[in-house]
Order: structure tokens, then C-alpha cells, then sequence
């Protein structure tokens, strides 16, 4: 039938698709998409936006770089890793150490790129002891659309794509690459307090970055 009218079909991911319309100079909304082709369930909608943060687990998605030390890490042939200022590794862990010992029940989500090159396992071994057991996962396996890494908000987009897999209700990131939180979200700047912006060259162990961390717990909890 296609033929017939002079028209071929290209079946491609959401993503792809995405990428290709904004190429030639459009952009789509696939749930308005998919609100016109079932328009008999759009009256759901709100129900779906409560019922995607079903996990109050608090967690806490954890970058190594800028965050839990000072410097970039290079990972040899050998996997040993060393950082570009000299620094040790991991040298603000013992102060996340912490700050979590009063709450047990967060869990830990490592967002470092050290995941894509190490297992899980071996990546957690370089976190203190009493932090391995509450790793739960990396972010390792979601890879960003092209248009997020271009305009470097790559780690924010990957970071909120695994909440909404997981269907997180308390969270927050802590890392020195979630650039353009703002942006993200059913309402724009509704995420924003799930980030923690820090700054690279002190990490965690900057005073108001503990203070903001610290009032996260208490919130959780309280």
C-alpha cells in the first residue's frame, strides 16, 4: 500500500527517531504522541505521574571524579587506576562514611564512568567496607541520546532515566557533571533539588556541599 502512494517506512528506535527529526528541524513530543493515538486514556494521565515514584528507598547516586576526590582517574591496561593530580583515591569517602552511618537504610547508586570499564564489584572494593552493602547498582548500562552528550548534560539525563526505571521517590545526586537539571522533568526545574552541583576541585568535602547532604538525610527521615 505504500508503494502504491509513492512512500517507504523506516522503523527506528524512539531515540534514533528523535535525533532524526531534530536533524531536519523538528521536534516531537511522544506523549502527546501517544495521547492522540489512544485519546480514550488520556484521562489517565495523572494517575501514571503518581504511580511513576513508587520506591521510597532513600538513595544517594554517587560519583568517584569531583566528587569523592580531587582529580580525573586513568585506568591503565592493567585496570589500576591513578588520578591526574597526584591525590589518593577515594580521599572523601570516609566523610560520606559519615554522614550515612545514622541511616542504614539509604542505598547507593554509583554513577562514576569507572563503571563502564570495571564490574560493579570491582568499582564498589575501592569504597570504604561499610559502604559496599549499600551499592544496589551503577548507571553503567543506560546510554544517553546524542544531543545530551553534545550539549553536556549527558550524566543528568542518565541519572533521572535510571529514577524513573526504578520509579525513585527520594533521591539525590551528588556529582560534579549534572549540568542542566533544570531542564529535566514533567514541569521544567522540578528536579533541580535532586541535584547536587559540586564543585571539582573539593567534592564532598566542601562545607555547604555536607550541609546540603546532611539536610537530604534529615529530610528523609524525618
Amino acid at each position: 500500500m505504500l508503494t502504491g502512494f509513492g512512500l517507504e517506512m523506516l522503523v527506528m528506535s524512539r531515540d534514533e527517531a528523535t535525533d532524526a527529526l531534530q536533524a531536519v528541524g523538528h521536534t516531537v513530543s511522544w506523549l502527546d504522541v501517544m495521547e492522540r493515538r489512544a485519546p480514550k486514556r488520556a484521562h489517565r494521565r495523572p494517575t501514571a505521574a503518581v504511580r511513576l515514584m513508587l520506591d521510597s528507598t532513600p538513595t544517594l547516586f554517587v560519583d568517584f571524579d569531583g566528587t569523592l576526590h580531587v582529580g580525573n582517574a586513568y585506568i591503565d591496561e592493567n585496570d589500576e587506576i591513578s588520578l591526574d593530580t597526584g591525590r589518593p583515591l577515594l580521599e572523601f569517602a570516609p566523610l560520606l562514611s559519615e554522614l550515612l552511618a545514622p541511616y542504614p537504610d539509604v542505598a547507593i547508586v554509583l554513577t562514576t564512568s569507572w563503571a563502564r570499564r570495571l564490574s560493579e564489584e570491582r568499582v564498589s572494593a575501592y569504597l570504604p567496607a561499610e559502604l559496599r552493602p549499600r551499592v544496589v547498582g551503577t548507571t553503567r548500562d543506560i546510554k544517553p541520546r546524542r544531543s545530551y552528550v553534545h550539549d553536556g548534560t549527558e550524566r543528568t539525563h542518565v541519572i533521572i532515566s535510571y529514577v524513573y526505571g526504578k520509579c525513585l521517590k527520594n533521591w539525590l545526586a551528588i556529582d560534579d557533571a549534572v549540568f542542566g537539571a533544570e531542564r529535566f522533568g514533567r514541569e521544567p526545574g522540578e528536579l533541580v533539588d535532586h541535584f547536587l552541583l559540586l564543585d571539582p576541585a573539593r567534592g564532598i568535602s566542601d562545607d555547604s556541599a555536607m550541609q546540603r547532604i546532611s539536610e537530604w538525610l534529615a529530610e528523609m527521615h524525618s
